[in-house]
């Protein structure tokens, strides 16, 4: 057996990353069965999540190990000063208690997640962490789609978008669309950087094919978004692959897009025309944008102090969507420029650009964690890519020169395995 392989047993079977992966495992689960309850799962599925997050909290500070700082930044003292600065722009919205109460719903999550994975990276080598969260994301995110096979729907359908009952029991389709592009990804990724038994190899190849058609029927935007920008890193950035390969399986998603085109009512030809739409009248998210944008600039002081963490009355106030269905701008509107800047920093900047110079040639699984909660909100615990999109960011912070252990029983893993 090899070292690397003893190395992903051992952090399989680590209890903090057991946990932290039950975590993830449980938003989306709740999701599911909140779309089968029609909400009436939600407020004790809180209570479950809440309630497993503090055990986790408790069983990881028995066996914290922070010896070290292996994530140069954001470091703990950030961290703090950031969590603070949220806590603190929560009390100048309308509505203090509701503010308070969103803010913790992101706080808690955030900072446990950050101390588990700083316990974990103290424990096993940066590489080795990657691969085995893309392996236990895969697997999550597979979830809805083994729901959409268990609901019975089949595969005759050409347009599940929207809210109508062709969605199936579980999830909806913008729910479908962000799973099937985390699984397809992620799905690359295992295949080119770890070593996989024949039946999960198979597992993936009819998983993928599924996934892809779901991503198709369910008209989501960002998942197709982040599908062809991840097939652009495949085409342009990563190594050790054939070209002749990389055309072929690039063929595979374009063959299915030309297909869907010629269908009158599938998915890709009513969100064509919701697009051309939008170009007349505005899209709603970026509308909202604007609404807020012209608020900030009446009174500019805003820019420095924020409206208020999730203070939507303040500047929507009935006028355009709910909230700002947009993660960055939560931030942004919530908590001002310098806050923002202090995210963005560690959600955008750094892991971009560690991304671009050194991991795009490994790994392709970053995409989805920046287009998604662009045009979604992902910023509180219960959110549906909250997990692996701070996990990812966070370890993607890393600079490549720091990924392995320096410890010297413990080898230095190769970020691709080559084979012949």
């Amino acid at each position: 057996m090899s070292a690397e392989l003893t190395i992903q047993k051992r952090i399989f079977r680590d209890p903090d990353f057991i946990l932290l992966n039950i975590n993830a495992m449980l938003v989306i689960v709740g999701y599911g069965i909140a779309v089968y309850t029609q909400l009436e799962s939600v407020t004790i599925m809180k209570v479950v999540k809440s309630f497993f997050l503090a055990l986790s909290c408790l069983i990881l500070f028995k066996d914290i190990k922070l010896s070290r700082n292996p994530i140069p930044s954001p470091t703990f003292l950030y961290v703090m000063v950031f969590s603070f600065w949220i806590f603190l722009m929560a009390f100048f919205a309308e509505n203090v208690a509701y503010s308070i109460s969103k803010s913790m719903n992101f706080l808690f999550p955030f900072i446990y997640l950050y101390i588990a994975l700083h316990n974990l990276l103290n424990k096993y080598p940066a590489l080795d962490l990657l691969k085995a969260f893309i392996r236990t994301m895969n697997l999550i995110y597979f979830i809805p789609v083994l729901a959409f096979i268990a609901s019975g729907i089949g595969f005759r359908q050409f347009n599940i978008y929207g809210y109508g009952s062709k969605e199936g029991q579980f999830f909806v389709s913008n729910q479908y669309g962000w799973a099937c592009a985390v699984f397809v990804i992620s799905s690359v990724d295992l295949w080119l950087n770890t070593r996989l038994s024949s039946r999960y190899r198979a597992f993936l190849i009819i998983g993928v094919l599924i996934a892809l058609y779901l991503s198709l029927i369910s008209g989501n935007r960002a998942s197709w978004l982040s599908i062809l920008l991840a097939l652009m890193v495949f085409i342009l950035r990563l190594k050790n692959i054939r070209t002749d390969f990389k055309v072929l399986i690039s063929l595979i998603p374009i063959i299915a897009i030309i297909w869907f085109l010629q269908i009158p009512e599938s998915s890709l030809q009513t969100r064509l025309t919701d697009t051309e739409n939008q170009l007349v009248t505005g899209e709603a998210r970026f509308n909202t944008a604007k609404l807020a944008l012209n608020k900030f600039n009446e009174n500019k002081i805003l820019w420095i102090t924020g409206a208020g963490m999730f203070n939507y009355e303040r500047i929507i106030h009935g006028e355009g969507l709910g909230d700002y269905h947009n993660s960055y701008l939560e931030v942004l509107f919530g908590g001002g420029i310098i806050l923002f800047l202090l995210f963005i920093n560690f959600t955008v900047i750094r892991p971009l650009y560690y991304y671009i110079t050194y991991y795009s040639k490994y790994f392709l699984i970053i995409p989805p964690f920046f287009v998604i909660p662009f045009l979604e909100s992902n910023l509180t615990g219960g959110q549906f890519l909250f997990f692996p999109w701070f996990i990812f960011m966070l370890i993607f912070n890393i600079p490549p020169q720091k990924l392995t252990s320096t410890e010297k029983d413990t080898p230095s893993p190769q970020p691709y395995s080559t084979r012949k």
